[in-house]
């Protein structure tokens, strides 16, 4: 008997070790709201953000190292239709390696611009109808077939992407006879130049500053994101200028300024920013909302958004629930 009690507790121990070297967590968001969007007078149930399904685990390799995966479902929670459907999985989906030497991974990602700079200057962070999106001008938020690596360093971050191209091309296919288009899957990435992005940040205290590059596949199109925020305490102000050309080689530039403050038991946002396109303003943006959080998972909120520059149905709103899991 204390045989079989001592055998037990050892195989509990053993258990207990393997399953502390690696750790796998599914995660999800189901987000929809009650909606009137910006441009349209059609009014409905929608995503806020976007609702997901994902699974993200590490593997401790021994040696300070570790492997890393992450995948991620995104659809409609309206309808249970797939946001993209020509993705399973249209978040995330990569495979990596980290160390002392940095993070090595490989997959579908953001790009480093969008999710350094562009979206941390964002208070809404890209969702709900006053998500800041004309911030990302000529540049991307995700890039397909990227092989990235990110380093840390007293402070600062630094992060390099390049997308090589799609190799699940048809065989069968001849580039003469048929469209390389054709031949390519969503994502491959047609054009002159391979995607390339770099981003820098520093984090310390309540100073966030942070900046970015995209330089897509076209001939033209190459982007700059600068993000400077700081918390107040009391309340924190947010800021963003991007500068680049589009593809059709017209200047774009965005500026935008926010400031958050809780209040209340939630947090109201405010923002203004504008964007032009060959020196023609085409976005003059303003974004109010107040988001309550019930618990550390469940929020309720309430968003007001307006582009000025437009002749009708300038005005959108949201008022929906978000439960993250």
């Amino acid at each position: 008997m204390k045989k079989s009690l001592l055998a037990l507790a050892v195989l509990g121990a053993f258990a207990g070790a393997a399953s502390a070297q690696s750790t796998v967590t599914l995660y999800g968001r189901v987000d929809l709201s009650l909606n009137k969007p910006i441009g349209t007078d059609a009014k409905g149930v929608a995503n806020g953000s976007g609702s997901r399904l994902g699974v993200r685990g590490v593997e401790d390799l021994g040696g300070g190292l570790k492997a890393l995966f992450q995948i991620e479902h995104r659809f409609n929670a309206d309808t249970g239709a797939m946001s993209d459907a020509a993705r399973m999985w249209g978040g995330r989906s990569i495979v990596g390696i980290e160390g002392g030497f940095g993070r090595f991974w490989m997959g579908r990602e953001y790009t480093p611009s969008f999710l350094t700079s562009e979206l941390l200057s964002d208070p809404w962070g890209y969702d709900t109808v006053a998500a800041q999106a004309y911030m990302t001008g000529s540049g991307a938020v995700r890039s397909d077939n990227s092989v990235n690596y990110q380093v840390g360093f007293g402070g600062f971050t630094f992060w390099g992407q390049i997308s090589e191209a799609d190799a699940h091309v048809n065989p069968n296919c001849s580039v003469t006879a048929t469209p390389v288009a054709a031949c390519t899957p969503p994502g491959g990435n047609l054009g002159p130049d391979r995607p390339v992005g770099f981003s820098l940040s520093y984090g310390a205290g309540p100073l966030y500053l942070a900046w970015g590059h995209q330089n897509n596949a076209g001939d033209n199109d190459r982007w700059n994101h600068f993000t400077a925020n700081y918390d107040f305490g009391a309340f924190k102000l947010w800021s963003g200028f991007g500068t680049g050309k589009s593809n059709a080689d017209a200047k774009v530039r965005t500026w935008s300024i926010a400031g958050t403050a809780p209040v209340g038991g939630g947090e109201v946002r405010a923002a203004i920013g504008q964007q032009k396109v060959g020196g023609v303003k085409t976005v003059g943006f303003l974004g109010l909302g107040y988001h309550y959080a019930m618990s550390k998972r469940t929020t309720l909120y309430f968003d007001y958004a307006r582009n000025r520059e437009l002749s009708d149905d300038e005005n959108g709103y949201d008022v929906g629930i978000k439960h993250n899991f």
